[in-house]
């Protein structure tokens, strides 16, 4: 098939290499410098924030597209726009459900799902009063991309600011205001093949900084979660699907588990971020990214065997005061327990540089993914962290 990827986003070379490997051509249209040229088979340059611009780009390959994707969270609703003039199946799922925050948790209320939101603020006095005093509590764009612009307030004297660095990224002007949930996170990631029809394919731990920014600094798949938990999950997520009316596509939800259950924070309508697909086939041999494809254009696929019991990342960021130095020398990854257990290390940044506390996948430095056993995963993992605690959100 000839699949157009409208709106990619970052280092999403893995989702391009698994569609041509399965056999697919492959086309993107995004902002030139995010397009890998030699994982695909043909691109243009569009703004991804335009239906005219990208619908414009599509129909100039002079061939027919068989279907269309988004992997770019700020273009979803706009790509399924462009599938539509084209004539071609994308992602079913209502506009805005997945998009918008406010719209999602008002849906997820309405049906009966619980929900972290206290409402939705267009000014700072809107916010105060939604906070009513319950702090800590949680500020965010209702329809950024990410975690830009979420920012954990335990002081009402921060709220205003807090405000206003959400409402800047919020294309709406809009900020959502949910209270602070204290659980381990979790994210699962699922498809829906058809209406009422969804599958989970993978639960994956989470692991974040610590308040006030939560910025994912790794995970691990698939998680150590009780069987009871896991459950939970599962069918946690199915009825936030099916209360937000998904009818074709895959999903990334984020849970915190609390005493009383698994708490949605938000879900997304499309493949997960932070290299999770690739740690999802790794460890599963579930593909995300084909298994979209086939439920796109009303059809099935089914794992292929792991490579691995367990696979994780480690993402690494600075603390604002201390130089980077690389965590994984040459040294290192050639000895146990990271020999064997290493498939991936990148570094964005060179040693010696002062990064500021994250707030955003923006602020990572590089990365490190491990493959093996969950005990030779765990090791190099712990190798790595060098006995630094690392936070789930409980």
């Amino acid at each position: 098939m000839r699949v157009l990827i409208a709106g990619l986003g970052d280092n999403k070379d893995f989702g391009l290499k698994s569609l041509r490997d399965a056999g697919h051509f492959v086309g993107v249209i995004d902002l030139p410098h995010r397009v890998p040229v030699n994982h695909c088979d043909w691109w243009r340059a569009g703004d991804r924030f335009s239906v005219d611009s990208m619908f414009e780009a599509a129909s100039s390959a002079g061939f027919a597209w068989d279907a269309v994707l988004c992997w770019e969270e700020l273009s979803t609703d706009i790509a399924r726009e462009v599938a539509q003039k084209l004539g071609v199946p994308a992602p079913r799922m209502p506009a805005g459900h997945f998009r918008d925050k406010g719209v999602m948790h008002g849906r997820l209320r309405e049906q009966g799902v619980p929900s972290p939101q206290l409402g939705v603020a267009r000014t700072a006095e809107e916010c105060e009063r939604l906070a009513g005093g319950r702090f800590p509590v949680v500020v965010k764009p209702t329809d950024y991309g990410g975690s830009g612009g979420v920012k954990v307030v335990d002081d009402p004297r921060d709220l205003a600011e807090a405000f206003r660095a959400a409402a800047a990224l919020a294309a709406s002007g809009r900020v959502a205001v949910d209270r602070y949930v204290v659980g381990k996170e979790y994210s699962v990631e699922a498809v829906t093949w058809a209406p009422g029809e969804t599958q989970v394919l993978a639960i994956t731990d989470k692991y974040l900084t610590r308040p006030p920014y939560c910025v994912e600094t790794g995970h691990v798949s698939p998680a150590a979660a009780s069987d009871e938990d896991r459950e939970l999950l599962t069918a946690a997520t199915v009825r936030a699907l099916d209360a937000l009316g998904m009818e074709a596509g895959v999903s990334h939800a984020e849970f915190r588990m609390t005493g009383t259950g698994p708490v949605l924070m938000e879900i997304a309508g499309r493949p997960a971020g932070g290299q999770i697909p690739r740690l999802v086939e790794l460890a599963t041999g579930w593909n995300l990214n084909t298994a979209e494809l086939a439920a796109v254009v009303g059809e099935r696929t089914v794992p292929g065997a792991p490579a691995a019991e367990c696979s994780a990342i480690r993402f690494f960021v600075g603390d604002g005061r201390t130089p980077f130095r690389h965590p994984v020398t040459w040294e290192k990854a050639s000895r146990p327990p990271l020999a064997g257990a290493l498939r991936e290390l990148r570094y964005f940044a060179g040693e010696g540089a002062v990064a500021r506390v994250p707030r955003g996948p923006e602020d990572r430095l590089g990365y490190a993914i491990f493959a093996g056993t969950r005990a030779e995963t765990m090791a190099a993992l712990a190798a790595l962290d060098d006995g630094t605690e690392e936070y789930r959100g409980d």
